[in-house]
């Protein structure tokens, strides 16, 4: 059996739905945040805790599920201050590389309506940042557009984290669907955000707008970036 669709046996399921279910009473994540972070409906996860249907999660599903609880703090935890310049992506130092030139980056070409065309088809693999160590299915994108300068210019790379979950002001890579081939995308600063829609804000020139979460269901967070050689 292929190893991806074994089931994950290192945590009981009955552990996994507790642990669920005190991270949404926590409002640390939502059931439909973790059900849209595997690829499923929104109420696949819902109906896994209240329901026990299914029974079991595959393991790379148990995984995500865990990494993003772990990695989302409680909401009583106070929280950072807003920067008040917008877009303030994390340039990452080259101390923190780590690991071989694993990371494949693509390449984001300008499409219609401030969308952008991300081609994912590796044109290069470079060293990876300690935030994306160890973390399946993390890529690179290479930014060609304006709309989000000072923050990024044209050449510079977004690292991206695809399984952490939305929080707002933070810079967020938006698709339709789960991203391969040729995926449209949207690549901004995620304001806020409810079951219905994200509110999104770009800098050149300023615009402030909203997209709907059903035609948009897929996000993906940055977590830094590396400055155009």
């Amino acid at each position: 059996m292929d190893a991806g669709n074994e089931i994950w046996d290192a945590i009981p399921m009955d552990q996994l739905r507790h642990l669920i279910r005190e991270a949404v009473d926590a409002k640390k994540t939502t059931y439909k945040d973790l059900s849209i972070a595997i690829g499923k409906n929104h109420a696949y996860i819902q109906q896994f805790v209240e329901r026990e249907s299914p029974r079991e999660l595959r393991e790379r599903d148990v995984r995500t599920i865990t990494d993003l609880i772990s990695a989302t703090p409680d909401a009583g935890e106070a929280s950072q201050p807003r920067s008040p310049t917008g877009f303030n992506p994390q340039i990452v130092p080259g101390e923190q590389l780590v690991g071989h030139r694993d990371l494949p980056i693509f390449v984001a070409a300008q499409g219609g309506d401030g969308h952008v065309i991300v081609t994912f088809d590796a044109v290069e693999y470079v060293k990876r940042p300690s935030v994306l160590e160890g973390v399946k299915g993390a890529y690179g994108i290479y930014l060609t557009g304006t709309s989000m300068i000072p923050a990024y210019e044209p050449g510079d790379m977004a690292l991206v984290h695809p399984h952490l979950p939305p929080a707002r002001d933070k810079d967020v890579v938006l698709y339709h669907v789960p991203p391969a081939n040729d995926a449209e995308a949207i690549i901004k600063r995620l304001v806020s955000f409810n079951d219905r829609e994200w509110t999104l804000k770009q800098y050149n020139p300023y615009l402030e707008f909203t997209e709907s979460r059903v035609e948009w269901s897929f996000c993906h967070r940055v977590v830094g970036k590396y400055s155009a050689r």
